[in-house]
């Protein structure tokens, strides 16, 4: 397979890889769709904790191709999307429901190979069925997912006017969560004037 490789900080390359085998636990995925986040660039400019080379990519969906011998609830010809995130669910901040800051933390793409890839190996517990979800689409499932935390966490009032500072990918979801749960004003700030047309569907731009 061609695989996308970080080799180290700034040094990124295509290269011809040997078809990755899964675990028991886990699931082969032909990768459909992959995105590019802000983690990644971060990665490749060595802005990263983690250790090189590493095939990047968190934020993707396809079909799986191979199952291990203990998998479960997916079977080939499945079509998934990602959790990047891999909790050990054993340290003591898992076992209080801290995920979030688990210890032996481990990630999609960014501590083991990623979706840059033609295949990769995930395990089991990280893969969501999508159905009959677009690849594209389910690709955004993660960043999806941060944008919910977020508008969870700040708890809107129904009807408020709300200031939106960036429509990059992350603010068009935000924009478009905002109208699903009733905001009854968006103003959009951006300092790159070329993503105008991408908020038309959703907001009248005046001259």
């Amino acid at each position: 397979m061609n695989a996308g490789i970080i080799l180290e900080p700034k040094r990124f390359e295509t290269r011809e890889m040997p078809l990755p085998e899964p675990a028991p636990g886990e699931l082969l995925v032909k990768v459909m769709a992959s995105g590019i986040c802000g983690t990644d660039v971060h990665i490749f400019q060595g802005e990263y904790l983690g250790s090189y080379p590493v095939i990047p990519g968190h934020e993707f969906a396809g079909l799986v191709e191979k199952t291990g011998e203990l998998v479960t609830r997916f079977q080939p010809g499945d079509r998934v999307a990602v959790e990047p995130n891999l909790p050990c669910d054993n340290c003591v901040n898992c076992l209080n429901n801290r995920q979030n800051f688990c210890l032996n933390w481990q990630a999609v793409g960014v501590t083991r190979p990623g979706g840059m890839a033609q295949y990769v190996c995930v395990p089991e517990k990280a893969a969501i069925d999508i159905g009959d979800l677009p690849y594209e689409q389910g690709a955004f499932m993660e960043p999806l997912s941060c944008v919910l935390h977020g508008l969870e966490r700040l708890d809107l009032p129904i009807a408020s006017r709300v200031a939106l500072l960036g429509a990059g990918p992350i603010g068009l979801l935000l924009l478009q969560c905002l109208h699903l749960q009733g905001t009854a004003h968006v103003a959009v700030v951006d300092k790159n004037p070329e993503r105008a047309a991408l908020l038309q569907p959703w907001v009248r731009i005046s001259a």
